[in-house]
C-alpha cells in the first residue's frame, strides 16, 4: 500500500513539472482534463512538495525529483 502511495506522489509530481494544477469551478483540482482529488493535493502540500499560488498548485521541489547526481571531476 505504501509503495502505491509513493508511486502516486511521483506521478503527480511529474504532472506538476509540466504545468500547474488548476482549481475546478465545482471544487477540487485538475490538470488539463484529468481530475485530481483533494486528498492528493493535501498530501503534496503537507509534504512540502507543492505550494498554492493564486488558484493553481505548482511544484515546490520538482528539481529534486529529476536532478542528476553530482558529477565527479577527475
Amino acid at each position: 500500500m505504501n509503495d502505491q502511495k509513493n508511486y502516486n506522489e511521483r506521478y503527480f509530481l511529474r504532472l506538476l513539472q509540466h504545468g500547474p494544477f488548476e482549481r475546478r469551478p465545482r471544487g477540487g483540482w485538475r490538470f488539463g482534463v484529468k481530475v485530481i482529488s483533494d486528498a492528493i493535493v493535501e498530501r503534496l502540500l503537507a509534504s512540502g512538495r507543492a505550494e498554492i499560488t493564486r488558484l493553481a498548485i505548482k511544484a515546490e521541489a520538482a528539481r529534486k525529483l529529476t536532478s542528476d547526481p553530482p558529477s565527479r571531476s577527475s
